[in-house]
């Protein structure tokens, strides 16, 4: 099973370029977008397990300095297998 996730990132202003490469590198992200509006950057993810990607979020995302704030949203499957 693949856990697919959107990650809503909020970013030290004068930082968002540096952030962008710095995202981009780690080994579960696979599109690194930045945005207008509350937030400055969505990252997509792609895991095996809910428990990896809390690990990940916690453990690697969060840490990275200039990093202000994460919302995760995992998507769902809706209809027929």
């Amino acid at each position: 099973m693949v856990v697919s996730a959107y990650t809503l990132v909020r970013t030290e202003h004068l930082k968002l370029e540096k952030l962008v490469d710095k995202i981009k590198k780690l080994r579960l992200v696979k599109e690194v977008t930045p945005v207008y509006g509350e937030y400055n950057l969505i990252v997509k993810t792609e895991t095996e397990t809910i428990e990896e990607l809390n690990f990940f979020i916690y453990n690697e995302l969060r840490k990275i300095p200039g990093l202000t704030a994460t919302t995760t949203m995992i998507t769902a499957k809706i209809g027929k297998k």
